[in-house]
This record gives C-alpha cells, structure tokens and sequence, in this order.
C-alpha cells in the first residue's frame, strides 16, 4: 500500500506537489491562526505558492546553466519563466491553485461561523 503511493506520488509530481500543498497550507493557516496574524489563510496560501515558485525555478535555474547558459542569463531565465518546460509549470501552478483552493475554502468556513450559519 505505502509502496504504491510513493511510486503514484513519484511517478505524478505535479499531484503529489498539489497534495502536499493541501497539507501545508492548512497547516501553516492553522498556526497563523493561533498566532493571530491577520489574513491567515491567505498568508499560507502566498507562503506555499512561493515556496513550490522557488523549488521550481531553482532546478529550472540549475538546467539552464548545465545547458551552457551564464549565471546572469539563468538567474534571470529563471525568476521570470523564461524557457520554463511544461512540468516545471505543472509543478508550480498544481501546488498554488490547490494552496489557494484551500485558502478559500478556509475563508468561506470563517466567514459561515463568524454570521452565526449554523447547519441546519
């Protein structure tokens, strides 16, 4: 059973990436939550996106300069998707839109029990 998640999750890193973004995001929200911070839910939506932006334009950055590019020419390919390939995309955009789906569904929670909408 864990042998088959782990070759799904290998074998589709864009869903995997959207997965663990789910978790990560509620749980950031969560702790923000305690902290008190304003706009949690958004917060750990922007922290999630961002981190999975920069995992993906680090290795785009490191393909780049192997493909013979300058620093300079892959640093900036890089921050600004330039010749980014269809599965870097895929495993940044997965992980943002599920992080966000998850920001608003957290958002549409509070605001149903801070109006006093109980089921029912």
């Amino acid at each position: 059973m864990l042998g088959t998640l782990v070759a799904f999750m290998v074998a589709n890193p864009a869903t995997s990436h959207a997965l663990t973004a789910i978790l990560e995001t509620a749980g950031m929200a969560a702790a923000l939550t305690l902290l008190r911070t304003p706009r949690p839910a958004g917060t750990a939506a922007l922290l999630a996106s961002t981190d999975y932006y920069g995992r993906e334009a680090g290795q785009r950055e490191h393909d780049v300069k192997h493909a013979g590019w300058d620093a300079l020419q892959a640093h900036l390919g890089a921050e600004f998707l330039y010749e980014w390939s269809l599965p870097n995309l895929q495993q940044w955009l997965a992980p943002t839109c599920a992080a966000w789906a998850v920001a608003d569904v957290i958002i549409w929670l509070r605001s149903r029990s801070q109006r006093g909408g109980a089921v029912g």
